[in-house]
């Protein structure tokens, strides 16, 4: 049987941060969309649903936010994993998890395949 392999937005205006988790995530199975801004991010998602996302909130464009919004916001996204991969002591609520930068895939791994936080909808 053939399995379609899962899609991930990467979303980080830093180019080797978002080549080091496009070459993990496609390492493990994934299809990749990396993109270095909020605005290319919101192109992508006009258009398309990936199941994951790995979402900079604090980029030069200043859209990680509005990104963040746009997922939360649009009931097309309501299976989509968000993953916030921040340096900052940003907050974001459940369902949307954090991971600090930096941090081992591992923990990323984690935080795709942990089940969803009480309270999450």
């Amino acid at each position: 049987m053939y399995l379609v392999p899962r899609r991930a937005l990467i979303v980080d205006d830093d180019d080797d941060v978002r080549m080091a988790h496009q070459d993990a995530m496609e390492r493990h199975g994934y299809e990749v969309v990396a993109v270095g801004g909020g605005a290319e991010a919101l192109a992508y998602l006009a258009r398309d649903v990936p199941e994951v996302v790995l979402l900079d909130l604090h980029m030069d464009d200043g859209n990680g936010w509005e990104v963040l919004g746009a997922l939360r916001g649009n009931a097309r996204f309501e299976a989509t994993q968000v993953v916030v991969v921040t340096g900052s002591d940003a907050r974001v609520q459940p369902p949307t998890r954090v991971l600090r930068k930096p941090f081992k895939f591992e923990a990323l791994l984690h935080a795709i395949d942990a089940p969803p936080a009480k309270g999450a909808a």
